[in-house]
């Protein structure tokens, strides 16, 4: 079943990164770098490429997560914000903060999940404090579950690009997946 699951990961953040590519409304730098890290992670918790190990994954996750937050929330001093939190070349094609936090906050879910798995030893380089992990396995599988629901609500809900709604199901089935991993 973690072979399946992994897979699973690996799929959803390689059509993630396919839809980004492949997607002109989305195709932003900060989309891509994202995708891009999505899918490093999700490679070399895999395979175990680069030795890592959780830690070091999940500080790039969130701090990528906080710099794109970051640079997305529109300015309140410019007098163009309400227009540019709708543009098409900062967020797709979907209006307002739903999209504009999307990105960033499924990076910051990931990584939660990259530091449950590890918290109970089924990362690379983890230990196996299970006693520790417990309650971080039980929050991070919430917010997963929160994030997927939410996903699928965008998803399911407006008129959207095939790459749009490639990207969302792609990060949906991605990080299903990881939740579902600590019970494999």
């Amino acid at each position: 079943m973690a072979v399946t699951l992994h897979l699973i990961m690996l799929i959803g953040a390689s059509l993630s990164l396919c839809c980004v590519l492949g997607g002109r409304h989305s195709r932003t730098g900060l989309a891509v770098v994202s995708a891009l890290v999505m899918v490093g992670a999700m490679v070399d918790v895999t395979f175990r490429v680069s030795g890592l190990g959780p830690l070091p994954w999940t500080i790039g996750l969130i701090g990528w997560g906080i710099v794109c937050a970051g640079l997305l929330r529109p300015r309140a001093a410019d007098p163009t914000a309400d227009a540019a939190a709708d543009a098409p070349h900062l967020v797709g094609s979907v209006p307002g903060a739903a999209m504009r936090l999307h990105h960033p906050l499924g990076l910051i879910v990931t990584a939660g999940q990259l530091m449950a798995h590890a918290a109970i030893g089924q990362a690379p380089g983890a230990g196996s404090h299970l006693h520790s992990g417990a309650i971080l396995l039980v929050v991070a599988g919430a917010g997963g579950a929160l994030f997927v629901g939410w996903t699928v609500v965008l998803l399911v809900t407006g008129a959207r690009p095939k790459s749009e709604r490639g990207n969302l199901a792609g990060m949906s089935a991605m990080t299903a997946a990881m939740g579902l991993m600590a019970f494999a």
